[in-house]
C-alpha cells in the first residue's frame, strides 16, 4: 500500500489560496491569510468563514472602522484599557488584558475602544507574525454603573461577533477577574450574543488567581495580578503605530488616519 505523505503548511495554504478566491474573498494577500489559517489550526474551512466574517464585518462598519483620528488612537491606546502582555502563556497564547479600571465612559465611548483594538489587532501582528492561540483576561475591577450606561445591546453584538467570529486566532479561555456582583447583570447583556462555545470558555476567578497561574505562569501576569510580569511601557503600541512602514501597511489595509 502506497504510503500518503502528510501535508505540509505550504500544501494548505496553497489549498486555502485556491478557495478564498472560488469565494470571492477580497484580500488574498499571503500575510493576510496566513494569520486565519494558522489561527484557525489549518481548518481551511474554519479559516474561510472567519475570514469572510471578518470582511462582511469591515465592510458593514467601514466608515467608523477604516477611518479614525490619531488623537483617538493615542487616547485609547495611552490608556491602557487593552493591552496585549509583553510575553506569552505557557501554552504559547498571546494574552489580552481588558482593564475596565482605566476606562472612563465620559472620556472614551466603548465604540472608540473596539475600533482601537482593530488597529492593534493589526499591529500584533506586525509584531508577533503567526499567532494560534489567544487568552484574554476581562479585568472587572472597579466595574460600576457608569460602565453599564457606557454599553448597549447592539454594541454588546458587535463587540461578540468580532471577538468571536472574526479575529483570526483560537480563543482558549476568557478570565473573569475581580467582578464586583454587578458583573452579572452586565453578563446577562452579553449572554444572549455568545456562543456555546464561547459559555464554556469562560472562567470566573474572582480576586482567585490561581487557574491564571497555572496557563499563563506567574512570570509573564502583571503584578496586579499577583505576577511577576515587567511594568508595561504604556506608549509601545504607540510607537508601534507610528513607525513609517507600519504606517503604510496600514494604509494598505484601507485604514485612513486624520
Amino acid at each position: 500500500m502506497e504510503n500518503i505523505s502528510p501535508k505540509s503548511p505550504a500544501d494548505f495554504f496553497k489549498e486555502f489560496e485556491k478557495i478564498v478566491k472560488e469565494n470571492d474573498v477580497n484580500n488574498t494577500e499571503e500575510n493576510f491569510l496566513r494569520r486565519f489559517l494558522i489561527g484557525h489550526h489549518y481548518d481551511i474551512f474554519a479559516a474561510l468563514k472567519s475570514v469572510q466574517n471578518y470582511e462582511s464585518f469591515i465592510h458593514r462598519h467601514k466608515e467608523t472602522w477604516l477611518h479614525l483620528k490619531r488623537s483617538q488612537i493615542e487616547k485609547v491606546m495611552s490608556s491602557q484599557i487593552v493591552e496585549v502582555l509583553e510575553k506569552t502563556g505557557l501554552q504559547d497564547q498571546l494574552i489580552l488584558w481588558i482593564r475596565l479600571d482605566n476606562w472612563d465612559p465620559q472620556y472614551t465611548t466603548a465604540d472608540e475602544i473596539l475600533q482601537v483594538s482593530g488597529v492593534l489587532c493589526e499591529l500584533v501582528y506586525l509584531k508577533y507574525k503567526d499567532v494560534k492561540n489567544i487568552d484574554i483576561i476581562l479585568d472587572l475591577n472597579n466595574l460600576s454603573l457608569k460602565h453599564i450606561y457606557g454599553l448597549s445591546p447592539k454594541f454588546a453584538k458587535r463587540m461578540v461577533f468580532f471577538m468571536s467570529e472574526c479575529l483570526p486566532m483560537y480563543m482558549l479561555h476568557i478570565y473573569v477577574v475581580r467582578q464586583p456582583k454587578i458583573f452579572y447583570l452586565v453578563y446577562s447583556l452579553f449572554k444572549p450574543f455568545l456562543e456555546e462555545n464561547i459559555r464554556k470558555s469562560i472562567k470566573i476567578c474572582g480576586w482567585n488567581f490561581e487557574v491564571l497561574l497555572v496557563t499563563i505562569g506567574k512570570d509573564n501576569l502583571p503584578v496586579e495580578l499577583d505576577g511577576l510580569g515587567d511594568d508595561l511601557d504604556p506608549n509601545r503600541w504607540l510607537k508601534l503605530f507610528y513607525k513609517k512602514k507600519n504606517q503604510i501597511y496600514l494604509q494598505k489595509l484601507g485604514y485612513e488616519f486624520f
